[in-house]
């Protein structure tokens, strides 16, 4: 019996080992951090395009070098009104290097950035005319909180210049998110199940609000997001 209960042990034993030595030689590779992001680029031209009556029909690189995006809490459903709830704003300004070497002649929002940190290591940084909220970029994030406890709004600002730029401002509201862990054995990797929004495109002095209903739960890039373009507000 004693002979028995020890074999037992051994066996639980090396197979324990045995997983582990396979964990320790296998890598996790979850490609999960983007897998709740809200991903955006704005459509535009290399050259703005006017219509026949002189009207812009598209952005050009220099319209969107720089962006603000605002943030806004929202109050969660789970509070009794009774409790007072305060409502938080924030914003972070994004500057966008231009990329004039590409295509001769022709202005583009760089897609690849070289960055130096302080103790002088230089990294790429690539898809940088993707515009990205995550739930911890680019604001920090509050505790377990998601960005689905917010609402966005992506603005244009003028450049340094002060030169004369369309203004439009995307609304980003209604997010909702689901999501859940997966373990197999060796790794426990985030699994995104459902991600939509509200977008809408803000009115102009001669146009009304867009609105549509965005399901960014399917990707479209083997990076596992989707890419919702901004178009011009015509």
């Amino acid at each position: 019996m004693l002979q028995k209960s020890l074999l037992r042990r051994f066996s639980a034993l090396a197979a324990c080992l045995a997983l582990a030595g396979c964990c320790a030689n296998d890598t996790c590779v979850c490609n999960d951090l983007l897998a709740d992001a809200l991903v955006f680029r704005f459509n535009y031209t290399p050259r703005r395009q006017l219509d026949a009556t002189g009207k812009f029909i598209s952005f050009n690189a220099k319209d969107i070098d720089t962006i603000r995006i605002y943030r806004r809490s929202i109050i969660p459903p789970t509070l009794p009104d009774t409790i007072g709830f305060v409502r938080q704003t924030d914003s972070v300004t994004i500057v966008r290097q231009l990329d004039t070497k590409t295509s001769p002649g022709d202005t583009l929002i760089a897609t690849q950035v070289l960055s130096t940190s302080a103790n002088n290591v230089t990294t790429t940084l690539k898809n940088q005319d993707l515009i990205v909220i995550n739930n911890a970029s680019p604001f920090s994030s509050r505790g377990s909180i998601k960005l689905d406890s917010y609402t966005y709004r992506i603005g244009v600002l003028r450049s340094r210049a002060g030169r004369r730029k369309p203004n439009p401002l995307y609304y980003i509201t209604n997010i909702q998110l689901q999501g859940r862990y997966k373990a197999d054995g060796c790794c426990t990797c985030y699994e995104n199940l459902a991600k939509s929004y509200t977008l809408t495109i803000g009115a102009t002095a001669t146009t009304a609000p867009r609105v549509q209903q965005i399901n960014a739960a399917a990707p479209d890039s083997a990076n596992g997001y989707r890419v919702v373009r901004l178009p011009f507000p015509l």
